[in-house]
């Protein structure tokens, strides 16, 4: 099973603070476990909401609020996929998150991946387009997507063929539905002490439930390619559009040896993916 794991942000993340050598080592020695474990499919930071927008689709129009927004312990800083045999194990895994990170001061959250309906995977396409830059595109929740309404087929249908066409072309690199917050739980630690809460949880409408990741020219074209996704939901539905961190954003002088490190992990989540594609692909 996969499951979409949420670093909530902070007044560092949010401040776009540069991590520590010492976070970046401790980090480092975390997400190589977990590959060599065959547990993190991928993971990427997400550049500060003021960096970011909203979109708000009601009725044929749209509504834009550009960041930064306030409510910074439901804001997302990072997101990693994990591919574990439980939410038990999920969560034994994020139990080993490294004390550095926050000063030992973070909350993640743990959802299962997944649409209740019958979604097709994502298969993308990344040689095709290797132009421009990374976003997420976040489908926020509701009470309907919260409580798992039944979505006619067809409409999952016509998102699957839309998102077929969008990966075929490189535009899309990855994407998925989010279960039910009632399969899922949430980490909180203070001072690097862990509190396990298991959901559901009640800020519906701050929860994420989908979200797709695209490569664009700009934040601009970002949200214009999300105003166009069929969504099963809709159609009006509450969008936040983020980008996505590359190595050279942090500003940080890498050494040779980290580059490497990053490069070859950055492979084996790769490889990862294909293996977690190879084996949902029909037979």
């Amino acid at each position: 099973m996969q499951y979409l794991i949420l670093r909530k942000a902070d007044k560092d993340t949010e401040a776009s603070a540069m991590p520590s050598q010492a976070l970046i080592d401790a980090m480092g020695r975390y997400n190589q476990q977990l590959v060599d474990a065959g547990v993190m499919c991928s993971g990427e930071g997400l550049k500060p909401t003021g960096r970011g927008v909203r979109l708000s689709l009601v009725k044929g129009k749209t509504t834009i609020i550009d960041g930064p927004f306030t409510e910074t312990k439901e804001i997302v800083a990072g997101i990693s996929i994990f591919e574990a045999k439980s939410k038990q194990d999920a969560i034994d895994w994020v139990l080993k998150w490294p004390v550095e990170d926050g000063n030992g001061n973070v909350e993640i959250e743990i959802r299962e991946k997944g649409c209740p309906g019958r979604c097709a995977q994502i298969h993308s396409n990344p040689a095709a387009n290797n132009e421009g830059k990374r976003f997420v595109v976040m489908l926020r929740s509701s009470p309907d997507l919260e409580a798992e309404v039944p979505v006619a087929q067809e409409k999952l249908d016509r998102l699957d063929a839309f998102n077929e066409v969008q990966a075929k072309a490189g535009v899309l690199l990855a994407g998925d539905g989010l279960r039910s917050s009632a399969r899922g739980a949430r980490v909180k630690f203070e001072g690097g002490k862990p509190l396990v809460l298991d959901g559901p949880f009640t800020e519906i409408k701050e929860m994420i439930a989908g979200y797709w990741m695209i490569r664009a020219p700009s934040l601009q074209a970002a949200v214009e390619w999300s105003r166009t996704i069929p969504y099963p939901a809709g159609p009006d539905v509450e969008l936040e559009v983020r980008e996505v961190y590359e190595m050279d954003d942090l500003g940080i002088e890498f050494t040779a040896e980290l580059r490497e490190a990053e490069a070859r992990m950055r492979a084996l989540q790769l490889e990862a993916g294909m293996r977690a594609q190879l084996a949902s692909a029909p037979r």
